[in-house]
């Protein structure tokens, strides 16, 4: 398939990054109901990490089955999805090459106190993400927060 002149424009920002980089944008723009478009849409799933999965899945059960989020995913024809480390690990094998996933790296927890700055634990890495078959990665940093300066060098660590 060729790629649009959108798709096009949007990889010309790109030309110092490496082809594996570029590619995977690729990959990831010519998946899903808009594909060429120039638009993503990307399922991201880490409230049951993140928020407790009883808090996150009770209203619905099904949620519970690791490979709900894939299914619902692939069957709604969208650009990727993005999870947690076990959550990917679940359903990798059994959904390869079906939808591009992206691993998200760190995620917070509800058992810090309100005192505490948002801050975030590394719960995987660069490279279960390439293990993994991922387009790429997601990693959160809160602007602003007394720690967000530990963040991006976390960040920088781990890449």
């Amino acid at each position: 398939m060729a790629l649009s002149p959108t798709v096009q424009k949007i990889l010309s920002y790109y030309e110092s990054d490496n082809p594996g980089v570029k590619a995977n944008l690729v990959r990831l723009f010519l998946q899903g109901r808009l594909k060429n478009s120039g638009r993503l849409l990307i399922f991201p799933v880490d409230q049951g990490f993140e928020h407790g999965p009883s808090r996150s899945f009770l209203t619905n059960p099904d949620a519970f089955d690791p490979h709900y989020h894939y299914k619902l995913a692939c069957e709604t024809d969208l650009s990727a999805y993005a999870a947690p480390l076990g959550a990917l690990e679940a359903g990798a094998s059994t959904f390869a090459g079906q939808i591009p996933t992206l691993l998200k790296l760190n995620s917070s927890t509800t058992l810090y106190s309100k005192n505490n700055p948002p801050n975030q634990a590394i719960t995987a890495s660069v490279k279960d993400a390439l293990r993994l078959g991922c387009s790429g990665i997601g990693f959160t940093i809160y602007p602003g927060s007394d720690a967000s300066l530990d963040m991006f060098e976390e960040i920088r660590e781990i890449a």
